[in-house]
Order: C-alpha cells, then sequence, then structure tokens
C-alpha cells in the first residue's frame, strides 16, 4: 500500500438547512411563552422591525410582500419567498424525517458564565417540602427518647405517598433494633403530625386521627359511623343509616357530612405536581347552527411591521452602498419573521378547523364519545408531513366545551368495535374509571370482569389491557380496593 497523501475527487450527497429554515421551524413548534421569547429577541436585534403601540390587538393579517428592489444583492442562502412558506417548511419536514438522527440543531453551547448563571437561577428555585422531609422536621422537635426517636425514623421511613404507614409494629421494631413498645409510643407522636391522619394503618384510624383534632370523639355520632358504618357510607342514604344507628336523620346527616369531609389520603398533597398554567391559542366554540366554529384568540404577542422609515432609506439613491445591504438584509430577515408568525397561526388554525370537524360529539357529550384521530390521517387531509402537525399541536392549547386541551390530546389510537366501528383508547380507559367508580366497594370487579363488562358495552378489550389502563389510571387492582 502506498503511503503518502493524495487528493481524491468525489461526489457526495448533503443535506444543509438554511438559518431561516431552522428559525421557521423553532418558530412552529414553539409554545406561547418561548415564542413571546423569540419575538422579543428578534425585536431587540432587527432594527427594521417594528411594535405597533396602542390600541387594541388585532388578527395577525397576512404579511405584505416587499418590492423586488428591496431584495436586490441580498445573500442567496438565506432567500425565502414567503409565497412558498408553507411549501418550503413541508420539504424540510420531509428531508428532516429522512435523515439518520432526527431533530433540529440545537442551539450553540452556552459560556461557563452563562451556563452558571442558569444553574444559580435553578438551585434558587424553591420547591416545596416532601412528605417525609416535613414529618421528619417535626420529628426533631418532638423532644423523644433516643429509642422513641429511632423508631420514629424508621416509621416516617415507611409511609407512604398516601400517608399511611406500609409497615407493621413488629417489622418496624426489628429492623430498628427497639421494643415494640417504643415504636407504638413514637407511632403515637407521629400520629399527632401534620397533615392529619398521616401514619395511619388502615382507613378507619386514619379518619378517626383527623376526627380526634376536631373534638371528635370515638363515641361521637361521626366517630359511630367510622367505627361501624365506614362501608355503608357510600352506599346508604342518612335515613337508612340513621334508622340502623337509632339517630335522628338530621344529626346523622350532619354526621355524614363531617366524614365525608375528611382525607382519607393525607399525604398525596405533598407529591401532587405543582400547577402548570397554560395560555390558550384558539377557541373551539358552539355556534347557533349547530356546529363548532374555531377563533383564534389574542395570543398577547407584539404587533410587528416593517419600518416605513427604513424602507425609504433603502430605496433612496443617496444611501449609502454599505447601508442598503443591511438594510435589505433586517428587511428580508422581518419580512421572514412575520411570514413565520402568520403561517404558524394558520396552520394552528387548519389543524383546529379539522379537530372541530372530526371531535362534535366529544364537545357535545364529554370523553366517551372521543373518536379516535391519527397525526398521519390528519396530515394527509392537510397536505403537510405529520411531523410537522405534530410540532404544531405540541405545546398548544384549545379552549372548548368541555375545557382547556392540548391540541395533542385529540390525537389518539383506535381500538375496534363489536359492529366493526373504532373508539378512542382514551374514551376506552374512561370508561374503565367510570366502571370501577361505580363498583360495590365490598365486591370490587376484577379485571376480566371489567373486560367482560365493557364487551356488553361492544368494546372488545382483553383483560391484560384492561389491567393496563387501570394502572395508568393508577387505581389498584380488586383486591386492594376493598
Amino acid at each position: 500500500m502506498k503511503q503518502g497523501l493524495h487528493q481524491q475527487q468525489k461526489q457526495r450527497q448533503e443535506m444543509k438547512m438554511a438559518p431561516r429554515m431552522i428559525q421557521s421551524l423553532r418558530f412552529l413548534q414553539s409554545p406561547l411563552p418561548e415564542l413571546h421569547e423569540l419575538v422579543r429577541a428578534e425585536l431587540e436585534q432587527n432594527p427594521v422591525l417594528e411594535e405597533k403601540l396602542g390600541g387594541d390587538e388585532l388578527p395577525l393579517a397576512a404579511p405584505e410582500p416587499l418590492t423586488a428592489a428591496a431584495y436586490d444583492d441580498v445573500d442567496q442562502e438565506n432567500d425565502f419567498d414567503s409565497d412558498d412558506y408553507a411549501r418550503e417548511i413541508d420539504a424540510l419536514e420531509r428531508m428532516l424525517a429522512e435523515r439518520p438522527t432526527d431533530g433540529l440543531p440545537g442551539p450553540p453551547a452556552p459560556s461557563p458564565e452563562a451556563e452558571q448563571k442558569r444553574q444559580y437561577f435553578l438551585d434558587s428555585i424553591t420547591a416545596p417540602p416532601s412528605l417525609h422531609a416535613h414529618l421528619m422536621d417535626q420529628l426533631n422537635e418532638a423532644g423523644m427518647s433516643a429509642a422513641q426517636k429511632k423508631a420514629g425514623e424508621y416509621i416516617i421511613g415507611n409511609v407512604d405517598e398516601n400517608g399511611w404507614l406500609a409497615a407493621d409494629v413488629a417489622e418496624i421494631a426489628r429492623e430498628a433494633a427497639v421494643t415494640p413498645d417504643d415504636v407504638l409510643a413514637a407511632l403515637a407522636i407521629v400520629q399527632e403530625f401534620d397533615p392529619p391522619g398521616v401514619a395511619a394503618r388502615s382507613l378507619q384510624e386514619c379518619l378517626l386521627l383527623q376526627l380526634r383534632r376536631t373534638g371528635h370523639a370515638p363515641d361521637s355520632l361521626p366517630g359511630q359511623l367510622v367505627v361501624s358504618h365506614l362501608a355503608e357510607l357510600r352506599t346508604q342514604s342518612a335515613a337508612e343509616l340513621a334508622k340502623a344507628g337509632g339517630w335522628a336523620e338530621a344529626d346523622t346527616a350532619a354526621a355524614m357530612q363531617t366524614v365525608l369531609a375528611l382525607d382519607p389520603k393525607p399525604g398525596v398533597k405533598f407529591s401532587a405536581p405543582p400547577p402548570v398554567y397554560v395560555t390558550p391559542e384558539v377557541e373551539i366554540r358552539p355556534t347557533p347552527e349547530g356546529g363548532y366554529a374555531v377563533d383564534m384568540l389574542r395570543d398577547g404577542l407584539p404587533r410587528l411591521h416593517l419600518s416605513g422609515e427604513y424602507t425609504e432609506m433603502l430605496q433612496d439613491p443617496t444611501t449609502a452602498a454599505d447601508a442598503k445591504k443591511f438594510l435589505q438584509e433586517k428587511l428580508r430577515d422581518g419580512q421572514f419573521v412575520l411570514d413565520s408568525l402568520h403561517q404558524r397561526r394558520q396552520t394552528i388554525r387548519r389543524i383546529a378547523e379539522e379537530i372541530a370537524a372530526a371531535q362534535q360529539e366529544f364537545f357535545a357529550h364529554g370523553i366517551s364519545k372521543l373518536k379516535p384521530l391519527t397525526m398521519g390521517a390528519l396530515a394527509a387531509k392537510l397536505g403537510l408531513h405529520e411531523t410537522t402537525v405534530g410540532r404544531a399541536v405540541s405545546g398548544k392549547y384549545v379552549r372548548t366545551p368541555q375545557g382547556v386541551f392540548e391540541l395533542k390530546f385529540f390525537f389518539t389510537p383506535s381500538l375496534k368495535t363489536a359492529d366493526g366501528g373504532a373508539v378512542s383508547t382514551v374514551a376506552v380507559r374512561e370508561a374503565v374509571r367510570r366502571l370501577i367508580a361505580r363498583e360495590d366497594i365490598r365486591k370490587p370487579l376484577s379485571d376480566q370482569a371489567i373486560a367482560d363488562a365493557l364487551g356488553a358495552q361492544g368494546l372488545q378489550v382483553a383483560r391484560r389491557t384492561v389491567a393496563k389502563y387501570r394502572e395508568e389510571l393508577g387505581l389498584p387492582p380488586a383486591h386492594k380496593r376493598k
């Protein structure tokens, strides 16, 4: 083999994305809060873009094209005809789909200083304390003996996310190397901690602990309901319970309200995720004619336009050549921002219109009527690439008669029905939830019984599919629902 430096000529194909093509996808896929930041950044770095101040916010109209003279001598790498915007975006999506690795090139890596500031910001965000930390803070202030404190630590370590104690006294005594009496003494102290009802070993004990905090002893009427009639509280009326216990109906009804106001899972509020605030960009509303219409909502974005002053400077023959070239580039950049915002709104509107047409029964009757819909089918109908639809619906929210939903919510696979039709998997999951919610708690339904009940409704669902949906809903199996 001959070694050395050699020249070799060969041809190869490369896919190169112009900066504008990358920017266009970022405008399309950005949720509204991020879009605000992108638009503000464009306003700051492009003097030709200006914000219209005053007056009511108006719908973003299609931008007017610039004259041909404004585009003379512009760098052709970023040349982009606004009339072909949608075609170019779709071509870009197809190109990306064929790449070995999916996804957009990320932004440049931040500087060490910027990354340090970002980390400091994230570290400064306060998070609510966990249930474990909340209980340990109280344990450290309880003034317990060394053995009781050790037992208390093991008790807190065995409190589950619902706030219940998931281990028995003997097990804790063995693991903590203390006596059962130490464990019982520590448990009595921990059960006085906040939240009320914590470290209970059963639903009955959890409710009695909370009643004791409010001055209701076990022999009070609410206490007697919990001790002797807990199972009947969900199935019998106040009149029936009053007759069974020999109490006045009015007193029984008041006691039932007291018990039903208690929290059976006092630890859940510590594990609940923080609330997420969203801003709908589009509304689907009923019309007097019986259908549904789509309106684009105010998005709070600045109302942009191209500066007339700079356009006149560009057309002035006395303007220096360097200044004219700079203005040409900035005018084209500004025009592209307007095109991007307009096309983003139009894409979201078109998708929302198709959803409004396909999901009319859902908007009228709720989740049980949600129809299956895939992004591929909608993309084919709109003449878009499937990934374009995916970018357009992710992180975008719609206000409907049934509430606010992410647009992505409406795209679900389907299951076949007995009559040959199709039903959304979300609707089937909701049917599972309803069946469990209505079951007799004394005889909870097994997964096979739920599958049989769905089959009677025309929904052919396997037992293992029911088990999967039940787990997704966070519901325990039948033997744990008693």
